[in-house]
């Protein structure tokens, strides 16, 4: 009698542990991350300071041309020498206990803000390529690269020109995904309807032999 009154025991199968959510709940997240976000544009922290220069405004009324203006954007060498070690070696080795400028004039402004917070790679994906491989941000490369991609719908009026921009830049995934869509579209009517005349000769063939 006894024993038909005693509960089962559960199996190993049905008891739930909540040893790791307890532990969560009191474990506060690494600050480190946030930290550094934090420090970004940051003049009271930062050692080096980037002057982007825009470019030059409309005519005036009388013919002149407007001044270009610059927009500054605070950095930290420190961090610059790990993730972008090109726009690092812009400055002075010796550390001066000032702060120090550099001059950025190929790169827009509000381009030259998303490339160092790593940001609006969606909606600027192919400008921030342009950028990061100007200063050898090769993550932001990739990451900007791949975004590019996934928004790119690929038809034979822009194979080439993104086959072209693949090959400047080096964009090696970005090559690779569309010689794939020339190949899966039609081997024998990509190479009879697209031009390969602004191609570099010394890839003409090995295109072809891809695609055939």
């Amino acid at each position: 009698m006894m024993e038909a009154l005693q509960s089962p025991s559960p199996s190993p199968a049905n008891v739930v542990s909540t040893k790791e959510d307890a532990t969560a709940a009191f474990v506060p997240e690494n600050p480190l991350t946030k930290m550094i976000k934090g420090m970004f544009n940051d003049e009271t922290t930062a050692d080096v300071c980037f002057e982007v220069c825009s470019a030059e405004g409309k005519d005036d009324d009388d013919g002149t041309k407007r001044a270009k203006t610059s927009t500054s954007f605070y950095a930290h060498r420190s961090i610059l020498s790990g993730c972008a070690p090109m726009l690092a070696a812009l400055f002075d080795a010796e550390d001066t206990g000032h702060m120090i400028s550099a001059q950025i004039s190929d790169v827009k402004p509000d381009i030259f803000q998303y490339m160092l917070g790593y940001e609006e790679l969606m909606t600027h994906a192919k400008d921030i390529i342009n950028a990061a491989d100007k200063y050898s941000i090769v993550n932001l490369k990739l990451e900007a690269e791949a975004v590019y991609l996934n928004s790119t719908i690929f038809t034979v009026d822009n194979a080439m020109d993104n086959l072209l921009y693949a090959d400047a830049k080096n964009c090696a995934l970005l090559k690779e995904t569309v010689l794939d869509f020339l190949a899966d579209w039609n081997s024998t009517e990509a190479i009879n309807n697209i031009s390969f005349a602004d191609f570099p000769l010394y890839t003409q063939d090995w295109i072809t032999m891809t695609i055939d």
